[in-house]
């Protein structure tokens, strides 16, 4: 899943963003906030189930 797939699945959600450093959103959801970069390439595998687990979507 690229960066893009993963915000739309979020957004999805009812999760907002806001802009962050350099190319990356900061993800807000129920109280809770992750980090989300994006980039041009596919999210490893960690990375997409630490940010569900930050946002309590896991």
């Amino acid at each position: 899943m690229d960066s893009n797939e993963f915000k739309q699945w979020l957004a999805e959600r009812g999760a907002a963003f806001q802009p962050g450093q350099g190319s990356h959103l900061k993800v807000s959801l129920g109280g809770q906030q992750a980090v989300l970069p994006m980039h041009n390439s596919k999210l490893k595998t960690h990375t997409v189930a630490y940010i569900k687990k930050q946002l309590g979507l896991d």
